[in-house]
């Protein structure tokens, strides 16, 4: 009988170059663009609440789009910038 370790090692491989092959067209493009502003909205968002803790008030003492987790994200999004490379199509 075929060991249960060799069958998930099979499946787990199998996984693998499925992945690999698809990242290598560039089938997951969009999926590695939208981590990635998932990524950066998130450093937006601690960002901000950093800001917030130093006593500064989104819309007064900043914007929310001018920070560079924002910034970074919209780069993404449009494929611009070094980080824009995220989108192997470009």
């Amino acid at each position: 009988m075929v060991s249960t370790y060799i069958i998930i090692s099979a499946v787990i491989a199998f996984i693998a170059v499925a992945l690999g092959a698809a990242y290598t067209t560039g089938a997951l493009d969009p999926v590695i663009q939208q981590i990635g502003i998932m990524f950066f909205k998130a450093k937006a968002e601690a960002e901000k609440k950093k800001l917030q803790a130093q006593g500064m008030k989104e819309g007064e003492d900043f914007v929310g789009d001018q920070l560079n987790g924002n910034q970074q994200a919209s780069e993404v999004a449009s494929g611009l910038g070094g980080i824009g490379g995220l989108k192997k199509g470009l």
